[in-house]
């Protein structure tokens, strides 16, 4: 620090307001997306990083910080953050968990509807000058059965939009027990198994963060057990799902359709985009205005905490 200023290092895009006011207190870096050479010497006198999905703080990016204390990721999940070597260097690790949950079940919604109702492929047509009515049906959510695997801050969002459809909502979680079970039916919502949620729904939307566990969650066996007719819309994390597995199933027809706005690779060109049935969007769920202003503010605070010596309410380790 300098003159109890500290130097803050952002490297992925954040709401230019937090931006701003941290720029008041602090000395503020903005290096978006830098290459593994520049982010090298952006963190050497770093006091602190913040990053949301598009930069991996690896164990080698915090040996060479030595003077770093804090990363903060804006928005929920660490899985781009190595947690034990900040731990073992001292560095505190926090997220913002819960601020964009709503956002990302809303843009679930409507990837829902965009590959339900072949929204995208039909814009695609009607751009080529192919009115094509027929070959864009598709079904009424109404009736249907949403699967939601995971249940959390985002997943929670999903059911009650699945049940505001009409649609019946299946659950599958982490860890099943009795009181959850009840829990999950007062709100409407009935848990089943993994496998017999993805044989039984008609929408299996992904909410799950990425762990060891779910890693590869869903893979060619899985796909197997989906019905001809039945969708995969993920808004989790890209690792989830089996990616070359699922354009196979999509390919075949094993699926119907997928929709992604995460994804295992974060550049270039899918194989999945030469697909007509699939909807993807770049990891944009938590990218709304008011998102965006409500992450940074509550990122500011908790920064100025843990700069400041204390413990940010988000803390991760």
């Amino acid at each position: 620090m300098t003159g109890g200023r500290a130097r803050i290092v952002v490297l992925d895009p954040l709401h230019p307001d937090a931006v701003a006011e941290m720029s008041r207190e602090h000395d503020v870096v903005v290096r978006l997306r830098p290459t593994e050479e520049e982010l090298s010497g952006l963190v050497t006198d770093a006091d602190a990083l913040v990053v949301r999905s598009g930069v991996r703080i690896t164990g080698r990016t915090v040996e060479q910080a030595k003077k770093l204390r804090v990363v903060a990721r804006a928005g929920a999940g660490t899985d781009n953050i190595d947690l034990v070597a900040c731990h073992e260097a001292g560095v505190q690790v926090f997220n913002i968990p819960g601020a964009s949950a709503g956002a990302v079940a809303e843009l679930a919604l409507g990837l829902t509807l965009a590959v339900t109702r072949n929204i995208v492929r039909a814009d695609r047509r009607i751009r080529q000058g192919v009115w094509d009515k027929t070959g864009s049906a598709g079904p009424e959510l109404a009736g249907r059965t949403l699967g939601v695997v995971g249940v959390g801050r985002i997943g929670s969002r999903v059911t009650e939009w699945g049940r505001a459809l009409g649609m019946r909502v299946l659950a599958s979680v982490a860890r099943p027990s009795p009181r959850r079970d009840e829990e999950l039916r007062g709100r409407g919502v009935t848990r089943l198994p993994l496998t017999e949620l993805l044989a039984t729904a008609d929408v299996v939307c992904l909410t799950v963060p990425l762990t060891e566990e779910t890693r590869g969650l869903l893979s060619t066996g899985e796909f197997a057990t989906m019905g001809p007719e039945s969708y995969l819309v993920n808004v989790s994390r890209g690792g989830v799902v089996d990616e070359e597995a699922l354009h196979e199933a999509l390919r075949s027809g094993t699926i119907a359709g997928a929709a992604l706005d995460v994804h295992s690779v974060e550049q270039g060109t899918s194989a999945l985009a030469a697909l007509d049935n699939v909807v993807l969007t770049p990891h944009i769920g938590a990218t709304t205005t008011d998102a965006q202003r409500t992450v940074g503010q509550i990122l500011v605070g908790e920064l100025r905490t843990a700069l400041a010596g204390g413990s940010a309410e988000g803390r991760v380790v």
